[in-house]
């Protein structure tokens, strides 16, 4: 009884060490637009220069309202943000481990600042698609307010 019992508790606190050493886990979030903002791809333009080519679904939702869920991601040590990367992953799940592919962001510019969180938040903002291949990001959210 006593054997049985130590190696219940060996199981126990083993399987607490080995949980403890993942990585959390993050709610899903990638819906429809999130799909269409991950089929982005690029194409030598004219001048031979890499350039984002978007699916027609999101070319049409260009310059419209949209709402989105995602992740914080700060560009700037600060405890407020008014431009920051939205994502499908927290900041904590590292997008540059080999597993996959790297998971699609938009760049968000805010009416107010928004504060620090690890949660998912859901922002409501203008679509912009950046089709020039400059140093910018692709996709922006413009106009952005937090969504309670």
């Amino acid at each position: 009884m006593k054997l049985k019992l130590i190696l219940i508790l060996a199981l126990f606190v083993s399987s607490a060490v080995t949980l403890k050493g993942q990585a959390p886990t993050h709610v899903p979030l990638m819906d429809d637009t999130w799909r269409m903002i991950a089929q982005k791809k690029y194409v030598k333009n004219a001048q031979f220069k890499m350039v984002p080519s978007f699916p027609q679904r999101l070319l049409n939702i260009e310059n419209q309202f949209i709402e989105l869920s995602g992740y914080i991601i700060p560009l700037k040590a600060e405890m407020e943000y008014t431009n920051f990367m939205l994502a499908v992953v927290p900041y904590d799940q590292c997008a540059y481990c080999g597993q996959g592919d790297i998971p699609s962001m938009i760049e968000v510019y805010s009416k107010r600042p928004v504060g620090a969180s690890d949660r998912p938040v859901r922002i409501k903002g203008k679509l912009i698609l950046n089709k020039t291949g400059d140093k910018r990001s692709e996709i922006f959210l413009m106009e952005a307010e937090m969504i309670k």
